[in-house]
């Protein structure tokens, strides 16, 4: 999927859009607004980005698991150089410290994820502490035409390019969520 963004400063319009995005097939699981009012928004019927996705905790989990990854071969590789093991005839103490390295470097990682703004947002925090809202759109790429037919109808939008969207088995989750909450 790709997701698509686009600024706004009228929640209005980003629900006219999300009931048409609807009609024309999209999943309300494939649309959120990221905004300084989250209850507004919610009164607007605008499902609003998850808090997770507002830190880059996966960006920093996978790097630290990669220099963890790292460090902990390159223990592996100086102790079996040094001869260590053999002069106290196992292997086990330091196969334990490489996992402890690949875990605390895979921990780390993750608290400065939890202190990071998403690599993909943080270009919009300016913007967002404006008073404007962020509409974001993951799309198939079926439904790239639809999405382009009805943003050409809503010239207030600003354009702001496109990346990586969310898993198409991740959209699915959210919309047997958000089906199941829209229906209680």
């Amino acid at each position: 999927m790709v997701r698509h963004y686009y600024l706004s400063n009228s929640l209005w319009e980003l629900e006219l859009i999300e009931r048409q995005l609807e009609r024309s097939g999209l999943s309300p699981a494939q649309i959120h607004v990221l905004s300084q009012k989250p209850s507004l928004a919610a009164r607007f019927r605008l499902l609003p980005l998850s808090e997770f996705w507002l830190y880059d905790l996966p960006h920093y989990l996978w790097r630290g698991l990669a220099l963890g990854l790292l460090l902990a071969i390159a223990v592996l590789i100086g102790v079996a150089y040094a001869g260590w093991p053999e002069a106290i005839g196992s292997w086990l103490p330091f196969g334990m410290l490489a996992l402890m390295v690949l875990g605390f470097c895979t921990w780390e990682g993750g608290l400065i994820g939890l202190q990071s703004p998403h690599h993909a947002l943080g270009r919009f925090h300016k913007d967002i502490e404006r008073g404007q809202h962020l509409l974001l759109i993951d799309v198939e790429p079926q439904q790239v035409a639809a999405l382009l037919s009805i943003m050409a109808q809503h010239p207030m939008l600003s354009e702001q390019g496109t990346s990586e969207g969310a898993w198409p088995t991740t959209v699915r989750i959210q919309h047997w969520w958000v089906k199941r909450r829209r229906s209680d």
